[in-house]
């Protein structure tokens, strides 16, 4: 989205100066159904 790196990472810095950062693991509920929209390749001719 940015070209410059220094400037995202100073844009990035300004923004999650005063945020808490949640990091959340495990599986995506919101990507749970794409998985089945994929095509599987194993079996693909």
């Amino acid at each position: 989205m940015f070209a410059d790196d220094v400037l995202a990472t100073a844009i990035l810095d300004r923004l999650l100066h005063h945020c808490h950062v949640i990091s959340i693991n495990g599986p995506s509920y919101r990507l749970k159904d794409r998985a089945s929209l994929a095509p599987n390749p194993a079996t693909m001719p």
